[in-house]
Formats: structure tokens, C-alpha cells, sequence
């Protein structure tokens, strides 16, 4: 079913945001959070500002540049429950400094106070969505407090997706189309190509691994990411063709998956790198870059390793993956949760990875279309529209 929304491109002057006042749960190291940042970035002073709700301690979290405005509610540690009412009238009074209120994702309780302060400061809420919003609301929100969620996002004054692919089912729940935007994700291409040059900082391996070839798989470790498929394929392919699997970022499954690495016998050729601050060098040279996904958006990571010419290998988990690889022009796309798919376009790759070398050339231009000059200028624009109808 197609569904008629507003798609926003870079064609004409640059528009200039209206005051924005971003309201994010924490800075957490995802790509839902560096496009919230890059937009700050690329905007410059005076046009946006972000408060923070919380600063955990038991996650990892991203710096913002100097570029990005910052306000932080709590203290680190400190549960939200207890200052969700003066942050919540703190976030009202300076609401009324700015003339549009955005939540930086499409649930959590960002959302939810940052709808509330608009409110009382009278002025237009907008929500970024970045997922398809019914899976996120299964794996992330109590069914109990569902329901707050779902009416948040019928009363918003617009919504700004990152693809085509999450539009359904917020029209489904009942925002009208005309409030809908579609602004894809994008990264800044000539530094991430600048980035990926640089000499990795990751410790040698072993002599008996250093010859191999490389998987690397960026992204959060927690099960929307599937790397518990990507073990399974790993432990199968890897006694048919010796390779490598450095698997970079940190995440609330990562105990678990070390675990599950064990009892497959594979911890000797898997790596777990951890966050680290520069994983564009070791992802510019992988001999593939694989993202296992149960689902996605439009991800970042993906975008990065085709800019980088890197072969991809990706489960076919969104419309935004099927962009980016261009329906498996780019790359090679496979069934989700198929491991036996998984496994055999691995083993393919490894013994012959002339034909997935191709696609990545390939990729190289198609990838143009999504950098972050384009993203900036369709978030002002849809932005600038949701201040003009509230006036």
C-alpha cells in the first residue's frame, strides 16, 4: 500500500530551522542519537537546543560537539521518576523560548514530557521516528503504558520519519497523513571517508588470526540486533573457511552473547571490541561488514561501510536497508532470522568475494544520496512547516 506523505530533499536554498527545543532520554550511542547530533552540528548555534532527561551509569553513552547545546535534567544515576515533575516545568519554561518541541525518538519519556511541556508552553510538538513504532512499542514499553505512547503520537502536530518503511504504522494509529514527513538518515560522506582513512587503533591479533579474513558488525548489543544469528552463522561458516568476527560496540547482551560465543567454541575467533571512539578505520578495512538485524530503520552503520566501499552483507529487516543496499544491488540482502541464509551468503563471500566487491563500487555512488547536507535541510523543512501551521 502506498501512502502519500511529504518527502523532503535538498533542492532549493537551504531552509533554516525554526528555534528547536530536542528532547532526548540520554545520549546513548545510537544512531537514532549521532542524527540528532549531526543536525545540531550542522545547524549551527542559535537554531537548536538539546535537554537531556537522564545520564545513566551503566551505558554507553555519546559526547556531543561543541557545535551541539546541551542540558542535562538529572544527576548521573538518578532515576526519572523522581524529577519527572520540575523537569517537566523546567522543560515547559524553555519550551517557550523556542518554537517548535521535538522528541529525538518515537518512544520513552522524552516523548511523553516533551508533548506535556509543549503544551503548557503552547507551542508544536513534532516526533522523530525511527522505528517501526508497534515493534518498538513490543520490545521496549510496558503493554500497561502502551497506550500513553500511542495517544502521544495520534496528538502530535507532525511526525518526521526516516523512511518510507516506518510510515504505516503511524498512519495506522491514527496521525493524518498530511502531519507526515519522510526525511531519510544521512552521514557526513567526506568525513567518513576522511575517518575510515585513518590507521585503526585496535590491538594486533594473534599471529594465527592475523592473515584472516575480517567480519566486522557494528550497532548496540541488545537482540534487535540479531548478533546471536550472526554467532550461529559464524560457528558454522568458520569450519569451512577461517575468518574473523569483531563485533564493535557494547550492550546489555553482551555478557550473554560472550557466553553463547563459548558454548559454540568460537571465542578464539570472535572479538568483542567493546565502544570504541573510532570504528571507521577497522570497519573501511573488513573484508565485510555485516549487519544482522531482527529490525532496523534507515541505519547508519550500513550507510558508513557502503561509503567506505566495504562489501555488505545485511538481513533484509526494513525498507531503509533495502534503500541503502538498493534492493541488493549494493549488497547482499537475506531473509531475516535465516540463519542457514545467513550462513551460506557468509561462506559465499568468504570463498569468492569478487561478486559482493562489485556491488560495493556500485554502492559508491548510489550512497550519495544519503548525506547529511540532504537529512539537515529536510528536518528544517519539516520543522519550519509544523511552526508555520501552529501559528
Amino acid at each position: 500500500m502506498r501512502h502519500s506523505v511529504a518527502v523532503s530533499d535538498a533542492a532549493g536554498p537551504a531552509p533554516r530551522p525554526p528555534r528547536t527545543l530536542l528532547v532526548a532520554d540520554a545520549l546513548f550511542r545510537t544512531g537514532a542519537t549521532r542524527v540528532v547530533l549531526s543536525l545540531l552540528e550542522r545547524w549551527g548555534h542559535g537554531s537548536g537546543e538539546l535537554v537531556v532527561l537522564q545520564q545513566p551509569t551503566d551505558a554507553q553513552i555519546l559526547e556531543a560537539p561543541p557545535e551541539a547545546p546541551v542540558v542535562t535534567l538529572g544527576r548521573p544515576g538518578q532515576r526519572l521518576r523522581a524529577t519527572a515533575v520540575p523537569s517537566l516545568l523546567r522543560l515547559a519554561r524553555m519550551a517557550r523560548r523556542h518554537d517548535v518541541v521535538l522528541a529525538t525518538s518515537e518512544i520513552g519519556p522524552g516523548l511523553v514530557l516533551g508533548w506535556l511541556a509543549a503544551r503548557l508552553a503552547h507551542r508544536p510538538f513534532v516526533v522523530s521516528v525511527h522505528a517501526d513504532l508497534d515493534d518498538a512499542l513490543e520490545e521496549w514499553v510496558p503493554r500497561s503504558a502502551q497506550w500513553v505512547i500511542r495517544m502521544v503520537h495520534r496528538r502530535a502536530d507532525a511526525a518526521v520519519c526516516i523512511d518510507a518503511g516506518v510510515v504505516a504504522p503511524v498512519l495506522a494509529n491514527g496521525l493524518p497523513r498530511w502531519k507526515l514527513h519522510v526525511v531519510r538518515n544521512g552521514v557526513d560522506l567526506a568525513a567518513v571517508r576522511a575517518a575510515g582513512a585513518a590507521q585503526p587503533v585496535a590491538d594486533a591479533p594473534a599471529a594465527a588470526l592475523a592473515d584472516l579474513p575480517v567480519v566486522v558488525a557494528t550497532g548496540r548489543l541488545a537482540p534487535q540486533k540479531g548478533y546471536d544469528l550472526l554467532l550461529q552463522a559464524h560457528a558454522t561458516a568458520v569450519r569451512s573457511v577461517p575468518h574473523r568476527l569483531r563485533i564493535l560496540n557494547d550492550g546489555p547482551d553482551r555478557q550473554a552473547l560472550e557466553a553463547q560465543a563459548a558454548r559454540l567454541g568460537v571465542s578464539g575467533t570472535v572479538e568483542f571490541a567493546g565502544a570504541i571512539d573510532a570504528p571507521l578505520p577497522e570497519v573501511a578495512r573488513a573484508d565485510l561488514f555485516c549487519l544482522p538485524s531482527r529490525h532496523e530503520g534507515l541505519p547508519l552503520a550500513l550507510i558508513e561501510a557502503v561509503a567506505l566501499g566495504v562489501p555488505c552483507l545485511a538481513t533484509d529487516s526494513s525498507a531503509g536497508v533495502r534503500e541503502v543496499l538498493d534492493s541488493g544491488r549494493t549488497g547482499e540482502l537475506v531473509p531475516v532470522e535465516d540463519v542457514p541464509a545467513l550462513t551460506e551468503a557468509l561462506l559465499r563471500h568468504l570463498r569468492d568475494p569478487a561478486p559482493l566487491r562489485a556491488k560495493a563500487s556500485a554502492g559508491l555512488e548510489h550512497v550519495e544520496q544519503f548525506d547529511v547536507a540532504a537529512m539537515a535541510d529536510g528536518w528544517a523543512g519539516a520543522l519550519q512547516a509544523a511552526a508555520r501551521r501552529s501559528r
